[in-house]
């Protein structure tokens, strides 16, 4: 996945990425957060390796955060739609503070 470019991006186009592998994850997340890759895998039946990069992909996204960690392992949740828009709003503001000023 590319990086984005929070001061171009329009939500719409993020939220647009929350498909396939990606939306089972986070739907997988919100149901049996907050939990590791590893506990998320076994608990929503995804091999470990397929899940992994997609937690990456939401965290680069704004869709879940990592609240610490088990040892070599994060703890990761997902945030509702309305909080991971409000993180996009935020992100972009601090990417380009001129939309500060049109707000």
């Amino acid at each position: 996945m590319a990086p984005i470019d929070f001061s171009n991006a329009t939500w719409r186009e993020i939220q647009g990425r929350l498909v396939h592998l990606r939306a089972s994850v986070y739907e997988a997340l919100l149901e049996h957060g907050p939990c590791t890759t590893r506990e998320l895998a076994h608990a929503c039946g995804i091999d470990l390796l397929t899940v992994r990069p997609r937690v990456t992909e939401l965290a680069q996204l704004g869709f879940i955060v990592c609240d610490g960690g088990h040892g070599n392992e994060g703890v990761y949740s997902a945030l509702t739609i309305a909080q991971a828009e409000t993180l996009f709003i935020e992100r972009r503001a601090a990417a380009n503070p001129q939309l500060l000023l049109t707000l």
